[in-house]
């Protein structure tokens, strides 16, 4: 987010969903400097995905019949492109290529094969350099984008990482963090939650961000409180860590985080990789 052109990426699939993340960047590129977005389009190279979908050539046809309703609709030039390979790897490999800058994704949040095989949308992200905006609906509707922002922090030394984006995007769009904390029923795992939480803090206050302190509640699931806490306070963003890849049992029950990405309450949630 420190280019002067905000380089703002969307996986294109000629849906409703791929439509509201359009709108998401309309919005977030007209409170940068410049901006410029790319539409991308994976044409499935073969396998399961490939069956039923796009040629190369007809992506590329509808592409340019949206180009021109883009233009005219919204008042912006988009880019487009249409690659071939794994829509699970090329995304993210394009967008760190192009050094991207955010990779405006819109999802059907968990359905069908999705709840056995676990969330798409997060087997995208996974490993990838280039933060994620995933979101289902399209933007409210006031001039502010992002204006409460909760962030769950827990043991971990990679909160560091995620406690920086929150630091960039409530600069960037003058957000109030809210940190949710887990309940620790170890010692040793609640200690270093308070170390985490006092760096957080140290430095939040060393930016001037408005921040708030929750704690998640009792006999529930993490996950299941982030999601319950951003509904309670209308926030616009979760911004959270996800797994920099996925195992076998990631990919049979879905990893814990494609609660929060796909949540039901349809809240846009920002993904943060180790590996930024």
């Amino acid at each position: 987010m420190e280019n002067s052109t905000l380089r703002l990426l969307i996986p294109w699939d000629f849906t409703s969903v791929a439509e509201n993340a359009l709108k998401y960047s309309v919005k977030i590129g007209s409170l940068a400097t410049a901006a410029q977005v790319e539409l991308i389009h994976v044409v499935e190279a073969g396998g399961l995905f490939a069956k039923g979908k796009l040629s190369e050539k007809e992506a590329t046809e509808k592409l340019k019949i949206d180009y021109t309703r883009i233009k005219e609709q919204y008042g912006i030039e988009v880019k487009t492109t249409v690659m071939e390979g794994s829509i699970f790897h090329t995304i993210s490999d394009y967008a760190a290529e192009v050094n991207a800058d955010l990779v405006i994704m819109g999802t059907h949040g968990i359905k069908g094969v999705q709840k056995l095989t676990g969330s798409w949308a997060l087997k995208v992200i996974a490993g990838s350099s280039v933060p994620f905006l995933v979101v289902q609906d399209e933007p409210k509707q006031q001039n502010r984008v992002f204006e409460h922002v909760v962030m769950p922090l827990d043991f971990s030394f990679d909160e560091k990482v995620k406690l920086n984006w929150a630091i960039k995007v409530s600069i960037q769009y003058k957000s109030q963090i809210h940190i949710i904390l887990p309940n620790a029923f170890d010692a040793g795992v609640q200690k270093k939650v308070n170390y985490n939480l006092a760096f957080a803090k140290k430095h939040l206050e060393n930016y001037s961000i408005p921040y708030e302190i929750h704690s998640a509640g009792k006999g529930s699931k993490f996950q299941e409180e982030i999601v319950k806490l951003a509904l309670d306070i209308e926030a616009d963003l979760i911004l959270i860590m996800t797994s920099g890849s996925l195992d076998f049992t990631d990919y049979v029950f879905g990893a814990q985080e494609q609660y929060v990405i796909a949540n039901e309450s349809k809240i846009p949630v920002m993904c943060i990789n180790q590996s930024m």
